[in-house]
This record gives structure tokens, C-alpha cells and sequence, in this order.
């Protein structure tokens, strides 16, 4: 029986490296796997590894899965974890499995053009975002018991041309109303609010009733949305228009904690929905598009009958401008980053900041037909 390697030591069903090595100190680590001969090619592979380093300084081989899966525990604070470990999940099929000194734009070319079949340019861009990061922590940051980085050079990762991005679509009053009556309730309110206050889908989804704050002497509220769900990590103030505050109003009572929620049926309770762009949504999007024709009398402009939830916000800005609402205004407005930190606006700053909102109201406003027409003629 041929004698086995010392070191190895099997806790469970997993064999774990426990080894004194002279120049190096203590190696401890689990081989991740329960069949012996595995484990003994582990450690012979650690082992050639740690005295490559130490006599020639030698740097060791690291596969892409170990660096991603070293990104995702030391990023979980990130608000985006969850999106770049779905990016990881479809990357780590064509590259997982090569070492990190590996990647370049060669060997992702596979992934981009596989790809490429289903998602936009921009989406991709974002996966190899992820990996670009992921190769310069290596080579910057990330260094192993000798000192030395993960990965000598990181690489130019060259991003893709965004030819085929999806352009904005703002709504004219009259598609507006169309869009309205098609979708259900619980969108419609959802909908309303966006388009009148700026707010991106996630800061409807989870708007709380706890961020409300009341303006006895304007005899209004506002809401005051906290850093961790507004884009630029700030918090950020939103105006209640007079349609906005109806509609927030027509919610109050239906839930304890959530301004939007909807009802799965009659006899259940309100629940929050996590996103507006679910099925129901798609749906009522659809039957809009489809029925566009008898309303207009031609089809659907391509914009319509793909309209983004985020187009609301869109919609909300065009207004905003096209009623004279000066930029600086329209910044706080939709809540784009401007330095300023809004819980120091004063009562007759937010009673202007009101007054602008408001006149995305008006039915003069609506009388702004130049833009629709460019729009159409362009789609």
C-alpha cells in the first residue's frame, strides 16, 4: 500500500491541509474535495507553488473563479453585489476556470459574442466592468503571504461600442392617457407618482411612509429618501406636485410601513412590490401598444410599445423643461447629484422647488406639441 502524504487530515468528508513547511510557517487550508488523491495533487500543487515563491519568487497560479469569489466577500456591502455576482454567474462558464494572468480581450471574446445574442452592448459592458475591477485589485491590491500582488499586469479590457442602446422615450400627454387606462390599478398610481415626482423605480418600489415629513406652514409633506436606495448614495428630497400628493394620499391606510403596495387578490393583504417591470406590467404594455393604432391611427412607435418604467422619469424631465423649469431646478427635481444637501432646504425653497413641480400640472403645459412630433418623426 503506498504510503500516504502527511499533511493531509480529513475533517467530515473533506480532506484539509495542516502542514509545517520551513521558510513559510504554518499551511492550513481546505482542499475542497473528499476523494484522497485529489487532495494529495492539492497539496503537491501548494506546495510547488509556496517554494517557487519563496527560491525564485514565483507568483502563484490563480483561477478567475477564486478572485471573483474573493470580490463578492469582501464587496457585500455594495449596493450592486447582487447584479455583479448574477454577471460572475454567466462569466464564470468561459472564463471561471482559467488563471487570472489568462484573461484579455481574446479569451472574453467567447462571452461577449455568445452574449451578444440576447442582451444589449450595454449589458455586457457591465459584465467586463466587473472583470476589469476584479484584474486590477489583483494587480493592485490583493497580495499573498510573500507580498507579492495577485497578478503581475492587469490587462485593457476594451469595452464595447454602444451602437444599439435603447434611446429614451418621453410620453406625450394623450400616449400617456392611452398607457393609463391599460394598466392595472396599483401601476397606474405608481406611474402617476413617477411621472410627477422624478423618482427612479426602485424609490417607488420602497418608498416608506416613515420618510414622510409634514410642512404645517406650506400645509404639504415631503419625503426625505435615505442614501442606501438613491442612486448617488445621497439623501434626497421629493416634492409632492398637486397630482403626486393625490396620489400618496389615495394611498394612506393601505399599509402599515409602504406607500405603493397591491393585493394578489380581494380577501389578501397588501404586500410592496420589489419591481414595477414585472409580468402584469409587460402586459398592460402590450394591449396598449396593440390598441394604439385605433386611438392615433398609425402603429405604435417602436418607443411606445417597448416603454421602460424609467421612461417615466424621462417624461417627468421633458416637462419640466419644457415649462421653463431652469436646469438647476430640474437637478433637484429629478434628484441628480448637485452637492447640495437637501434636508437644509428652507420652507420657501421647497414652497419654489413646489411651485415648479406644479407645472407639469397645468394644462397650458400640455399645449407643447413641437417636441412630440420631433420625437415621432425621429422613432
Amino acid at each position: 500500500m503506498p504510503k500516504r502524504a502527511t499533511g493531509l487530515t480529513k475533517r467530515g468528508n473533506i480532506w484539509h491541509i495542516e502542514k509545517e513547511i520551513r521558510g513559510y510557517g504554518r499551511l492550513r487550508e481546505s482542499t475542497g474535495t473528499s476523494d484522497y488523491e485529489e487532495a494529495e495533487a492539492y497539496l503537491n500543487k501548494r506546495l510547488t507553488d509556496i517554494r517557487q515563491a519563496i527560491v525564485f519568487g514565483v507568483r502563484r497560479k490563480r483561477f478567475f473563479r477564486e478572485a471573483a469569489t474573493k470580490y463578492l466577500l469582501e464587496n457585500q456591502h455594495k449596493r450592486s453585489i447582487a447584479t455583479d455576482a448574477s454577471h460572475l454567474k454567466q462569466l464564470d462558464k468561459w472564463i471561471g476556470e482559467k488563471t487570472i494572468d489568462q484573461i484579455h480581450d481574446g479569451t472574453l471574446q467567447p462571452f461577449k459574442d455568445y452574449r451578444a445574442k440576447t442582451v444589449k452592448r450595454k449589458t455586457i459592458n457591465l459584465a467586463l466592468e466587473v472583470v476589469r475591477r476584479i484584474l486590477n485589485l489583483a494587480a493592485r491590491s490583493w497580495r499573498d503571504e510573500h507580498g507579492k500582488t495577485w497578478l503581475e499586469t492587469a490587462p485593457l479590457i476594451t469595452m464595447l461600442n454602444i451602437l444599439d442602446a435603447r434611446k429614451p422615450y418621453p410620453l406625450s400627454w394623450d400616449e400617456q392617457s392611452h398607457l393609463l387606462k391599460h394598466l392595472k390599478p396599483h401601476h397606474q398610481k405608481m406611474w402617476l407618482y413617477k411621472v410627477n415626482s422624478g423618482c427612479r423605480e426602485e424609490e417607488v418600489c420602497l418608498l416608506e411612509w416613515d420618510w414622510e415629513v409634514h410642512i404645517p406652514e406650506l400645509e404639504t409633506s415631503v419625503f426625505i429618501l435615505p442614501a442606501e436606495i438613491v442612486k448617488n448614495a445621497e439623501d434626497r428630497l421629493v416634492v409632492l406636485n398637486r397630482v403626486a400628493k393625490s396620489v400618496v394620499d389615495s394611498c394612506r391606510g393601505d399599509h402599515p410601513k409602504y406607500v405603493f403596495t397591491w393585493k394578489r387578490g380581494p380577501d389578501t393583504k397588501p404586500a410592496p412590490l420589489k419591481s414595477m417591470n414585472n409580468s402584469a406590467w409587460k402586459k398592460s404594455r402590450a394591449k396598449a401598444a396593440e390598441s394604439y393604432k385605433d386611438v392615433f391611427g398609425y402603429d405604435a412607435p417602436e418607443g411606445f410599445a417597448r416603454i421602460r418604467v424609467h421612461d417615466g422619469k424621462h417624461t417627468c424631465g421633458r416637462r419640466l423643461r419644457a415649462a421653463g423649469v431652469a436646469l438647476e431646478t430640474r437637478k433637484v427635481l429629478l434628484g441628480h447629484k448637485n452637492g447640495d444637501i437637501t434636508s437644509h432646504y428652507s420652507a420657501p425653497e421647497i414652497a419654489e422647488l413646489i411651485d415648479a413641480a406644479n407645472s407639469i400640472c397645468d394644462v397650458d403645459t400640455r399645449k407643447t406639441p413641437t417636441l412630440t412630433v420631433l420625437k415621432r418623426k425621429t422613432a
